[in-house]
């Protein structure tokens, strides 16, 4: 191609510098004939002088030109071959590779391959004149206006150059040219050849992993998909859709999360195929700057129900694939699937001989040259029993679990497929399932933490049972033994007990989330505020305290007195933290953070059942030491601590996450050995419209009445005797009349056979047999206008819609005093006759 151009230019050479030698020879001749005319005409009028200087004139013209005549090379005067003048124009036009011929920059010549790659790539003007290679690549970025600058700027005695690009075409197809600059001096010839089928054999293997994978762009137009995905997908072949909303159901999760280079996207979601089927799937994808700026995704999907490669996968010919990028790695190679070749046909035996970049950054920079394959797991035989198999004998369909050694230790799923190009030969890939088997973990404790909450919840109701009897008889002694007689600091001591208990089983009933509570808009700022001297006095000075406060924080709908003792208990807990070490900070921290910018897939898994755009976030965290994650996945568990024995009940941080979850938050730990602990709470922030709708309004406190004694006809309905028979004796004192029952069956044939009405029902929710709410349904029109009063060792809002539905029904929590039953029967029925 070299020595055609330079032909073309011997041609041009030929041209205009000769027809100047021929204007200097005429002009040069003109002189001589001038001046010997001259002479021999005019010799006698001119005078000696004159004919002497016409003379040296005609000699120096002669001279000229014969210097001129002599400079010329020897060559024979015939006219060039036309033949050869048009094979060597037809060689360099004609070529199938874009070529130019440029000289400071300037195209001379351009072929027609250029022309109709200018084309394609959409850089032609409207003059059709070819552009400069800096505009036909000028929508590609940075990259590309980089290397065309350096092959512009090669030094004029290197020889040739060459530099490959990446450019998506007019029809959105991303390509990959190289172009190679040969020096002529003082011209070049650029040679543009498109390379991306060469790139697609280097990716075969990739494109045939045994996963789901795609490119998307922004705006979630499909880029390419490979053989596994559209397999998965059904339909007519090579047919990709073509954008991502056709077949995952929550697109939204990887196309509204921040497109900046390397940042990692893992949501649960479900792949749609052709037919409708709906299966649930795991989407990693990564994020990256393509040389034109755009931003694209790369995609790996795993977890469909048919996960799986058909052998032929690995040779057949893609025709929807994506150009490699600069570093040789696809947009496919960014998602977390480690390939690996194997030597030797026993697994555990066989040698690495190559292995992707995915598969350095999934083990920690784990070396892979020469290494046995069995090593490049953790030491388990138990795990790692497929080791002990050959290539042949492993399904590609059906991975198996292990866990990669190295310093991440990441569990994978490792899929065996035979080389069938190799004898002996194998390719291993390696799904990353961190995320899934995080998922997993959770669900099992989130499966643990419901059956402890459900125990919690049963100890508390019974221990509730026995704590209002203890409380009812202590209040009838202190009655009869004031203050001064001999027996009163033993029964106050046991009437103090039992409210230690009960508070115990206040948090029980916490975790259990089954607690009382009521319900406001609260300002996170005021409350945290409202809270600082109560923790600066409850810390002490060797915790340094400080609140750091979001701006513009929405509204959130908690119980106020709950979040002070959430905020209490980790503040605690972190001063405790750092008493080995003589005091450090606690930092508690609010912020507004919006659902698409919650970056742990865990979390926003969490979150998913949690209505609401925005959480307002608080953070509790601390300087101490730390814990392991053993510790870490128990602190939750009620009755479990790591202080010593008297200086915690092991509830504190059991009543938080029960809280949080009753309250419709997520709570979450991040703690570091030697570091410190950080606590998250996730709050749904209250929207705009139910922030102005609400009032706020002081509470009326109900004034006590000072005479707790009347009149009124109630039932008793409590299958605990202890319970019933000391709160019906007090009842009795105060002027009522009582009719007792042990259970609900008792109480329906008593409101039978009642000879007067009631006037209030006071019975237990939880009783064997019929229990209290269909005690009401079924007496309902026998009670007539009586009030009805539950009480339960369970939270009011295990009865909310029964006391919704019930204008008449109010709730009374176990345990209670002597003094709190007769107000409330007070307040219930007042001056009623008898």
């Amino acid at each position: 191609m070299v020595s055609v151009i330079r032909e073309i230019e011997n041609e041009s050479d030929g041209g205009p510098k000769s027809i100047w030698v021929w204007v200097a020879v005429l002009v040069l001749g003109i002189v001589i004939l001038a001046c010997g005319v001259i002479a021999a005409f005019h010799a006698a009028s001119l005078g000696m002088p004159a004919i002497l200087l016409l003379g040296g004139m005609a000699l120096v013209g002669f001279f000229g030109l014969l210097g001129i005549v002599s400079q010329r090379q020897p060559k024979k005067m015939e006219r060039r071959n036309t033949d050869r003048e048009s094979a060597y124009s037809d060689a360099f036009f004609k070529n199938p590779d874009s070529a130019v011929i440029m000289e400071n920059g300037k195209i001379i010549h351009a072929n027609e391959a250029y022309l109709a790659l200018a084309q394609r790539i959409g850089a032609m003007g409207i003059s059709e004149t070819a552009p400069s290679v800096d505009r036909l690549f000028g929508a590609s970025g940075k990259e590309t206006a980089s290397a065309i600058f350096r092959l512009h700027h090669m030094h004029s005695e290197t020889p040739n150059a060459e530099e490959v690009v990446d450019t998506l075409d007019a029809d959105g197809m991303l390509h990959r040219y190289r172009i190679h600059v040969t020096n002529l001096k003082p011209r070049q010839l650029w040679q543009i050849t498109d390379v991306t089928q060469e790139s697609h054999g280097e990716e075969s293997v990739l494109i045939g992993a045994p996963v789901g994978l795609f490119s998307v762009a922004r705006d979630g137009k499909v880029i390419a998909t490979n053989a596994v995905l559209d397999r998965w997908l059904g339909g007519e072949d090579n047919v990709r859709p073509d954008y991502l909303r056709e077949f995952i159901e929550d697109a939204d999760a990887l196309l509204d999360s921040p497109a900046t280079p390397g940042r990692v996207v893992r949501a649960d979601t479900r792949l749609i195929t052709r037919k409708g089927v709906v299966t649930p799937s795991i989407m990693v994808g990564t994020w990256h700057e393509l040389d034109s700026g755009d931003m694209v995704a790369s995609v790996a999907l795993y977890g469909h129900s048919s996960l799986g490669v058909q052998k032929a996968a690995i040779t057949a010919p893609q025709t929807n694939l994506p150009l490699a990028a600069n570093d040789k790695a696809t947009s496919f190679s960014s998602a977390p699937v480690a390939i690996l070749h194997l030597d030797g046909d026993e697994l555990g035996s066989s040698i690495v001989t190559s292995a992707n970049p995915a598969f350095e950054r999934m083990s920690g920079g784990l070396s892979w040259t020469g290494l046995p394959f069995s090593e490049v797991f953790t030491p388990n035989d138990a795990e790692h029993r497929f080791l002990s198999l050959t290539s042949s004998e492993c399904d590609a369909d059906k991975p198996f679990d292990a866990t990669l050694a190295g310093a991440n230790g990441l569990p994978v799923s490792v899929y065996i497929i035979t080389d069938p190009d190799v004898s002996g030969s194998s390719w291993a890939y390696l799904v990353d399932t961190s995320a899934r088997k995080s998922l997993e973990d959770q669900l099992v404790q989130s499966q643990k933490m419901q059956a402890i909450g459900q125990l919690a919840a049963g100890v508390a109701h019974d221990f509730n049972n026995l704590l209002t009897a203890i409380r009812l008889n202590t209040d009838e002694l202190l009655q009869r033994h004031p203050v001064g007689d001999p027996s009163y600091p033993e029964l106050q001591n046991i009437n103090t007990t039992g409210i230690r208990a009960a508070a115990l089983v206040k948090k029980l009933l916490a975790f259990s989330r089954k607690q009382t509570r009521r319900m406001e808009l609260l300002s996170v700022t005021d409350t945290l505020s409202e809270m600082i001297v109560t923790l600066k006095q409850t810390l002490g000075e060797r915790a340094k305290l400080n609140m750091v406060h979001g701006r513009g924080l929405p509204p959130v709908r908690a119980d106020k007195s709950q979040i002070d003792t959430v905020l209490m208990n980790l503040c605690v807990n972190a001063r405790d933290a750092m008493e080995e070490q003589g005091g450090g900070t606690i930092t508690i921290r609010s912020l507004l953070t919006p659902r698409h910018e919650i970056d742990d897939p865990s979390v926003a898994l969490a979150l998913k059942s949690i209505p609401g755009d925005d959480f307002v976030i608080i953070e509790v965290s601390d300087t101490g030491t730390g814990m392991t994650d053993e510790v870490k996945a128990k602190i939750f568990e009620p009755f479990f601590t790591t202080k010593e024995v008297g200086k915690g009940t092991g509830l504190g941080l059991a009543t938080v996450y029960g809280i949080v979850q009753q309250s419709g938050g997520h709570l979450t730990v991040d703690s570091d050995l030697g570091v410190g602990t950080t606590f998250r709470i996730y709050l749904p922030a209250a929207n705009a419209s139910e922030a102005e709708e609400e009032i706020v309004k002081a509470p009326v406190m109900a004034k006590k009445p000072a005479d707790l004694t009347g009149q009124g006809n109630i039932l008793f309905v409590e299958d605990e005797a202890s319970v019933r028979l000391i709160a019906a004796k007090s009842l009795r004192k105060k002027g009522y009349k009582v009719v007792e029952a042990e259970d609900g069956e008792e109480a329906f044939e008593l409101l039978e056979e009642a000879d007067e009405p009631f006037d209030l029902m006071i019975s237990d929710v939880v009783m064997p047999g019929m229990d209290g709410p269909t005690l009401l349904k079924k007496g309902r029109a026998m009670l007539g206008d009586a009030r009805i009063v539950f009480i339960s060792g369970y939270a009011e809002e295990e009865f909310s819609e029964l006391l919704s539905e019930e204008p008449d029904v109010t709730f009374l929590p176990k345990p209670f005093t002597l003094a709190q039953l007769a107000e409330k029967v007070k307040a219930e029925i007042g001056e009623s006759d008898a």
